[in-house]
């Protein structure tokens, strides 16, 4: 059994159940401190199992209190000596690394949700709450030599000649390809307590500890915490990079971390300490270095470049910053974002690619861009921002017409639209996507199947505008798909109609057809020759029993030249089938407009009873893609979904937006999450959702 003591704000031990008794008759600890002997829980040290009578029977008011620092401190202080020369047990990586990232670096990664619950669920989880009480005895000497203790540690011998003042801002690397910062105080102000719930159970105490107070483990997360990656010239390699950010106390930092990982003493640099690699030297595991008042904790797929990025991170002058040779870097670091990404360089794009198969990203060479997270009142914001080194992926009109919009009603379930140059995509498309099809597809070749235009003249039958809505999805009327009618003279007992008996009926109308389960050519009921029974269609009863969505289709075109596709015969046959179902087509004003029976009113007059307007109409107007769904009038449909559940929890929702402007080289896209509680924050929101969800999945599902 190994024991932790709290007293007087500090922490003490591991200690054998031996060594706490000695520590207790010597009056050092007394029976009201804080124990921890299982790794989880903290009681008064009169309640620790297996301590003998004598031990218990110590009267509180002999021992003296005002020896008891000095000789814990003492007691400590030669125990450490003695236990400085163990060498590390084997065995005990994966604790390290549970322990290490789920005390300190929690902080940052449980804010980013997945990430936490990842890292404590498991195979490792089983282990993380025996820690402490599953160590051998050689165990033990190692763990007591990382303890804390009175005596601070030790500034490194070298710091005068160390650059301690520079800002972690400016010791990002100019070389670096993306930079993640991420606003920890933020982030837990606004869903501490349900990032909290959402952890799984057993984890160590400090991790609660660490979420409800970060300057518990010395950390100072006014500033955001970092993560920079620097790209591999070998691009099969993982990038460079680490995690860093301020620290509150350094020495309590690392008393939490060599407490809780079992870390040796560090080493003393240049103007810093450094541990251990928390997976041994040739492993690939992170590092951890500590300067004067913050953190490092730098990786490496190649061990032995571990330590050389670790050191020009740690000693950086700031001459050499990213900050400083990126104006788009810059920039995004001012801007005060939940969370976000900036990526940017040639490099770190090559390495993207080798992971993505199939994905050219040499249109974005040379240029830039972020993406941020952010998280309001009664909202969720997700934007990206490209700055392309050319007008090569410009092919946005960069917004709507008043024309086309007088077609989008304002109480659409589902809207998406688009405005492109189609023609400068076609191109864009021919030489970067269909270069590889080019037997296949032939832009330019007269097609029978179109009445002898070319698959570019057809395209060019539109000008680039295309906006559809939804407005209602009507359920099937029972009473509309018919039924099976019983014939004349039906016998009560007789489905099949007549005098006869069930039995003695022939059902398949052949009576040489006894033992057939088929019916005979031409009988009733039979397939070709008879006819279906009762009268019975059954395309009109599929069509009857599927669901009718209400929508009206509005696209731009070159009248001219789409009346000469319309001719085509198979596009000629489908939009006659399409009238045939109640469809309405028609061309007006350079637009062709297809429309269900709910809107084709609007096809005639020009425009629907209730265009969007206002802030609705401008999210069309300043971005040429739109995507949009609108909750509320789902949850009035009369669709077969079970109430509670889903249903309860889309409640909670108002909309989905997605759009974006291509129109320039620094085009922009955004996601929005709409809640329907405007005063509530959207973190908040998002993980009781989450909760919701675990609750309701069958147990035994991993998510």
């Amino acid at each position: 059994m190994n024991i932790y003591v709290h007293k007087d704000g500090t922490q003490y031990g591991p200690y054998t159940l031996e060594q706490v008794q000695q520590y207790i008759q010597q009056g050092a600890f007394t029976l009201q401190d804080q124990a921890c002997h299982d790794g989880q829980n903290w009681i008064p040290l009169s309640q620790v199992p297996g301590l003998s009578q004598p031990a218990i029977a110590q009267p509180v008011a002999q021992q003296p209190q005002a020896q008891v620092a000095p000789n814990a401190g003492n007691a400590q202080s030669k125990f450490n000596q003695a236990a400085s020369q163990a060498q590390p047990a084997p065995g005990k990586g994966s604790n390290k690394k549970l322990i290490i990232w789920g005390s300190v670096g929690a902080v940052a990664l449980i804010v980013m949700i997945g990430s936490a619950i990842f890292l404590f669920s498991g195979d490792d989880e089983e282990n993380g709450d025996q820690v402490v009480n599953n160590e051998t005895e050689s165990e033990q000497a190692e763990a007591s030599s990382s303890q804390a203790s009175d005596e601070p540690p030790k500034e490194p011998k070298n710091s005068g000649s160390s650059n301690n003042n520079i800002p972690l801002i400016e010791r990002i690397p100019s070389d670096a390809g993306a930079v993640i910062l991420i606003r920890v105080n933020d982030l837990l102000q606004k869903g501490r307590d349900d990032i909290a719930a959402l952890l799984p159970p057993g984890l160590p105490p400090m991790v609660a500890k660490a979420l409800e107070n970060p300057a518990s483990l010395g950390l100072d997360v006014s500033e955001p915490f970092q993560i920079h990656l620097i790209p591999n010239e070998n691009t099969n390699l993982a990038p460079t990079g680490g995690v860093a950010g301020k620290l509150s106390d350094k020495e309590k930092f690392m008393n939490t971390i060599e407490l809780l990982a079992g870390l040796d003493k560090p080493t003393e640099k240049d103007g810093y300490h450094l541990y251990q690699a928390l997976g041994g030297a040739d492993g690939a595991e992170p590092q951890i270095a500590v300067g004067s008042d913050f953190f490092y904790a730098g990786s490496a797929d190649i061990p032995k470049d571990r330590e050389p990025s670790i050191e020009k991170f740690m000693t950086a002058d700031g001459s050499n910053a990213l900050i400083k040779n990126q104006d788009t870097f810059a920039s995004f670091s001012n801007e005060e974002n939940d969370m976000g990404v900036w990526f940017g360089g040639d490099s770190i794009l090559d390495n993207w690619g080798a992971d993505l198969e199939d994905v050219n990203l040499d249109t974005l060479k040379g240029g830039s861009g972020t993406l941020t997270l952010n998280f309001e009142d009664g909202e969720m914001v997700g934007q990206v921002k490209l700055d392309a080194p050319s007008n090569d992926m410009v092919y946005g009109k960069g917004g709507f017409s008043d024309g086309i919009l007088k077609f989008a009603p304002s109480d659409a379930v589902l809207a998406l639209g688009f405005a492109f140059d189609l023609l400068k995509f076609v191109e864009y498309a021919e030489k970067e996507l269909l270069s590889e099809f080019e037997e296949d597809i032939k832009l330019d070749e007269a097609m029978p199947e179109l009445g002898g235009l070319t698959i570019r003249d057809a395209i060019s039958s539109f000008t680039g505008e295309f906006l559809a809505s939804i407005t209602d999805v009507k359920m099937p009327d029972p009473a509309s798909m018919g039924g099976f009618p019983g014939g004349p003279d039906v016998a009560e007992d007789n489905p099949f109609g007549g005098d006869a008996s069930p039995a003695e009926v022939n059902p398949f109308g052949d009576d040489d057809m006894e033992d057939s389960p088929f019916p005979g050519p031409g009988a009733p009921g039979g397939f070709p020759g008879g006819a279906p029974p009762g009268g019975i269609d059954p395309s009109a009863m599929m069509m009857a029993a599927m669901p009718r969505p209400e929508f009206i289709v509005a696209a731009s075109i070159d009248t001219e030249k789409w009346l000469k596709l319309k001719a085509a015969p198979p596009l000629a046959m489908g939009l006659g089938l399409a009238m045939m179902q109640g469809y309405s087509i028609t061309e007006k004003n350079d637009l062709l407009l297809i429309a269900s029976k709910d809107h084709i009113a609007a096809t005639q007059s020009g425009s629907v009873k209730n265009p969007v307007s206002g802030s609705g109409k401008e999210i069309f107007e300043k971005n040429d893609f739109v995507f949009k769904i609108n909750v509320a009038p789902i949850l009035k449909m009369d669709l077969p979904i079970p109430p509670g559940g889903p249903m309860e929890m889309l409640k909670d929702f108002s909309h989905l937006e997605m759009s974006s402007n291509s129109s320039k080289t620094s085009g922009s896209g955004t996601m929005k999450l709409a809640f329907t509680d405007k005063n509530k924050n959207s973190l908040s929101q998002i993980l009781k959702l989450i909760k919701a969800v675990q609750t309701i999945v069958p147990e035994g599902m991993n998510l």
